[in-house]
């Protein structure tokens, strides 16, 4: 069923495309279908899974349903069911049930969905796919976005004068290049598919052809929704030269009007982007990657230039492989040996320059790229000045570089075997980059020594074509094969199947705790140690986690929740629990997260008051007859000038439930206070509750404080206070009250605004080109 749904889903992409440029021909958008199918051939006919899901099941409670040890096939991927799965299943719960995703509870102590990113709900390819479940539908969208990268990169060099052998060479090139299928099921992958498509919107509409605003908005915006903001900088930057270069060009409409229409094209973009994009900016300033750049600004940066790094350009195995286990290089894979586009594409892009034109300039361009990506120090300065990506993770710039080489490469094959020099250069690059080949041996594994005999003996053949006089007309198409050997060699397992068994499906201990939770008439929060019940997943599963792993969480919450389990605990670090014997001091901790099950090992022993719950496979559960709620009304509160003195006190609060601190006009003693509070219902993004006080004053909670909170109290807006160092709170008069908490932010607001902005001006930009057209057809023929 995943293959029939990626073949219904791509024939559709490739009609959209074709809609757009005819010259992208059935047959062709044929081949790249079967080319994508044939890639994810494994996870889509069969059972396997390809979301590395694996890794999961190092700890509990899932490694105790398999039996051995579980070695990762992939390491590195761990991003992949930590991150990107759980989101994928959020997303989906809430859009099927048309609700808007803008808070999640599940993980941490809450935070932004759509504030992150990479939760991409908007992202088209994922919505596509919204009727398969999240470890299907991440395979099928991964295999659409190759399609579509080929697709695209193939109508880009077609527009560009490429013939039908060297825009299939680019296609292939960049598409299944070491960047594209590293970050695969990431979304800078995503985003990057559509960047061919914003080109060559960038060049019909300089040319004044059909197609170009349409196509330059939608591809702008589908890299807008796919969920990496810092990908589609990059690309923006590197438009900027690109249109320049248009501007350079005598052809095409009035540069004014071309500026008129860029610019109009960027604007309704925006806004049409704008509700995913601005929650983003609100949510960035309190997140955890705020204070983790702050702290260290550098962290992200690419190891300094070493001069072994360009190896890797020729060689993308010459560091090893995580993939096979032998992994030597100074950060990741994925981080490292992300430049290579096959060792042809790097050949052909060189020897396209004794050609000149435009070639040298393309490659001229990638090569700053990939000197900035390599932290080569004048240029990663320069780049690094720019406003707004001082803190990117500038390595990602690769990207730019693959593109900028294929399109070189590809614009270069055919013409370089029927021009003298041009057959001279060629047979001088594919040899000496053969030769740097042979000086790279690889490892005694045997696929990395296969992918090194397949990708010289495509050179060997390259050669072989170039030589022979009688071969020569056919050396783009051997190129196309030779490449399309290399890459396949390269890239097919570097995505690794599991077997159905790895399914994450719940084990006894899990399907206790979630028959727990619906019986439950609160929510509650679980825990284990260590790494056990990998922080994120619980959300596959409805529980509520206070530890959380993503980056995007409100740093003040984190904060707390990471400084009451680990004492020298710093923001940005996974928080683990690593006691053994859980000492007293973590109880009010516990207490105060609404921490009613802990997941431990079976012969754990806990002291009283903690409770046995269940033995069984997946570890032994514990359980707190402490927990508090999520919103309760403490028998005091404190008032207290600033947030370093609340997180002082709320660090040192023995009793929360004795005790709260908010942050305000401080006061002299704790006040006290008497009531209760009834969560009524837990909504999408917030809660009713119920008040009932004869003193009124401060209602806590263990919910993260964040900037786009509204609370109304008895049918009236009011304020809210951060509580506890970095929770959520407010006030309340004497008397009964119901209060509603909505997670609403402003930026969501503006954004839905700037999006029917948007659709206005779609609708204008129609009616003007509708009548403009009406006009040339009244005109009399010349």
């Amino acid at each position: 069923m995943d293959l029939l749904y990626f073949l219904l889903g791509g024939i559709l992409l490739a009609a959209l495309v074709r809609w757009w440029r005819p010259e992208v021909s059935w047959p062709v958008a044929a081949a790249y279908l079967l080319a994508a199918a044939a890639f994810f051939a494994v996870p889509l006919a069969t059972s396997g899974l390809q979301v590395a899901t694996d890794i999961v099941y190092q700890w509990r409670p899932w490694s105790e349903t398999v039996a051995g040890e579980v070695v990762p096939r992939n390491p590195v991927l761990s991003d992949v069911p930590f991150q990107m799965v759980p989101f994928r299943h959020l997303v989906r719960q809430r859009l099927l049930r048309l609700e808007a995703p803008l808070w999640v509870h599940e993980i941490g102590t809450g935070q932004p969905l759509l504030g992150n990113a990479q939760s991409a709900p908007f992202a088209p390819l994922h919505l596509m796919a919204l009727p398969l479940p999240p470890l299907r539908s991440l395979t099928v969208a991964v295999a659409w976005q190759t399609l579509l990268g080929l697709l695209l990169t193939h109508a880009l060099m077609r527009a560009l004068g490429a013939g039908a052998a060297g825009a299939a060479f680019a296609a292939l090139a960049f598409s299944f290049s070491t960047f594209a299928v590293a970050w695969a099921y990431h979304p800078h992958a995503m985003v990057a598919a559509w960047i061919p498509g914003v080109l060559l919107g960038l060049v019909l509409l300089r040319r004044g052809e059909r197609g170009g605003f349409a196509g330059l908005l939608v591809c702008g915006l589908g890299m807008a929704l796919s969920g990496h903001p810092e990908t589609m900088a990059y690309t923006a930057v590197a438009c900027v030269p690109v249109v320049l270069a248009l501007l350079a060009s005598r052809s095409g409409i009035p540069r004014t009007r071309f500026l008129t229409r860029l610019a109009a094209a960027a604007a309704l973009t925006a806004c049409l982007a704008a509700p995913v994009l601005l929650p983003v900016l609100e949510a960035l300033p309190e997140s955890e990657r705020r204070v983790q750049v702050e702290r260290a600004p550098r962290s992200i940066d690419p190891p300094p230039f070493e001069g072994r790094f360009l190896a890797m350009l020729i060689d993308p195995l010459a560091f090893g492989s995580p993939r096979d286990g032998n992994w030597s290089g100074p950060t990741n894979f994925n981080e490292m040996c992300t430049a290579y586009a096959g060792l042809l594409a790097l050949a052909l892009a060189a020897a396209g320059t004794a050609l000149g034109g435009r070639r040298w300039l393309i490659l001229a361009g990638g090569l700053a790229a990939l000197g900035v990506a390599l932290n080569v120090p004048v240029l990663f300065r320069i780049f690094d000045s720019i406003p707004g990506l001082e803190h990117g993770a500038h390595a990602r710039l690769r990207l730019i570089w693959i593109l900028a080489l294929v399109v070189a490469a590809g614009l270069s094959l055919e013409r370089l075997p029927r021009e003298p020099r041009g057959l001279v250069a060629a047979v001088a690059a594919v040899a000496a980059a053969g030769l740097l080949l042979v000086f790279l041996p690889p490892p005694s594994v045997v696929w990395q020594q296969a992918w090194w005999w397949g990708t010289l003996a495509g050179v060997a053949a390259a050669l072989l074509a170039l030589a022979v006089p009688r071969l020569r007309p056919a050396f783009p198409w051997v190129a196309v094969g030779c490449l399309a050997l290399d890459l396949a060699l390269l890239g097919v397992r570097y995505q690794p199947v599991v077997p159905l068994s790895f399914d994450l499906a719940p084990t006894p201990v899990v399907t206790f705790m979630v028959r727990e939770a619906r019986a439950s008439a609160e929510p509650f929060r679980v825990i284990a140690e260590a790494n056990d019940l990998v922080p994120n997943l619980g959300v596959m599963y409805g529980l509520w986690d206070p530890r959380g792993y993503d980056p995007m969480r409100p740093a003040g919450a984190t904060y707390m929740v990471g400084r009451s389990f680990l004492h020298r605990y710093k923001v940005g670090r996974p928080i683990r629990l690593r006691s053994r014997r859980f000492p007293a001091h973590l109880k009010p901790a516990f207490d105060y997260l609404g921490v009613r099950y802990l997941l431990a090992q079976h012969r754990r022993r806990l002291p009283k008051p903690w409770e046995r719950a269940l033995n069984h496979t997946g570890g032994r559960l514990w359980r707190n007859p402490d927990a508090l709620p999520l919103f309760f009304m403490p028998a005091g509160a404190l008032r207290v000038g600033d947030q370093d003195k609340a997180v002082e006190l709320s660090l040192a609060n023995r009793d929360f439930a004795a005790l709260g601190v908010s942050e305000g006009a401080p006061g002299s003693v704790p006040r006290p206070q008497q009531g209760k509070v009834r969560l009524a219902r837990v909504l999408p993004n917030g809660f009713d509750l119920e008040v009932a006080t004869p003193t009124g004053g401060l209602v806590v909670s263990s919910v993260s404080h964040a900037r786009g909170w509204r609370l109304e109290v008895g049918g009236r807006e009011a304020g809210v206070r951060r509580v506890n160092g970095g929770f959520l709170g407010f006030e309340v008069p004497p008397g009964a009250h119901r209060a509603r908490l909505d997670y609403r932010p402003k930026s969501w607001i503006w954004g839905l605004r700037l999006f029917a902005l948007g659709i206005a001006g779609i609708v204008v930009v129609l009616l003007v080109t509708r009548r403009a057209a009406l006009r040339s057809a009244a005109a009399p023929a010349p």
